[in-house]
């Protein structure tokens, strides 16, 4: 009886602190983005991965920031790259950005300069002003690395991410934390 009654208490507890605007994934998102400014990422988490899981783009970047930098959960470089990617295949170039040095430093992922670099070389195409300039630096500096094969192999790839994804439909979106 003791135990059930400690659950129960524990469970009331709990809930106001991962509820989420019911069916609003904006709300949500725009929830966890005030919490995270706040400087509660924690929290932030728990506004952000129900509409991460549903698809929402900004949500799934951030997700993968907060996995990234160990803010509110605990660091965890491939979970983070497993979200950046999600955000990436939705045209999201920060994410695009972050996987790109991800692939470059191999953290998280295997360690591949030939995506890296198409990674850079994508987000640079839909980036502006100084966050295009730190993508154009970046991909400058994967290609330096370059083995023989990966030039070409960069350039297939790009083209397979322009055909898997148009420029056209693809957008910078509005992700309240730095690319790093």
């Amino acid at each position: 009886m003791r135990v059930a009654l400690g659950l129960l208490v524990v469970l009331a507890l709990a809930g106001p602190a991962v509820a989420q605007p019911a069916g609003d994934d904006e709300k949500a998102y725009e929830a966890g983005l005030k919490s995270y400014l706040d400087g509660d990422p924690g929290s932030a988490w728990f506004f952000w991965i129900g509409p991460a899981e549903r698809g929402n783009r900004d949500a799934q970047f951030s997700i993968g920031h907060l996995y990234r930098a160990g803010e509110g959960v605990p660091a965890d470089p491939k979970t983070a790259a497993d979200w950046f990617a999600r955000a990436a295949a939705q045209g999201d170039a920060h994410a695009m950005l972050n996987l790109a040095l991800m692939h470059e430093q191999g953290l998280g992922v295997s360690r591949d300069l030939a995506l890296a670099y198409a990674y850079a070389a994508r987000a640079g195409r839909l980036l502006e002003g100084e966050e295009f300039e730190r993508a154009k630096i970046a991909a400058a500096r994967i290609a330096v690395g370059f083995s023989d094969g990966d030039p070409e192999r960069a350039r297939r790839l790009i083209i397979d991410m322009d055909r898997r994804q148009p420029l056209g439909t693809a957008a910078a979106g509005r992700n309240p934390v730095p690319a790093r």
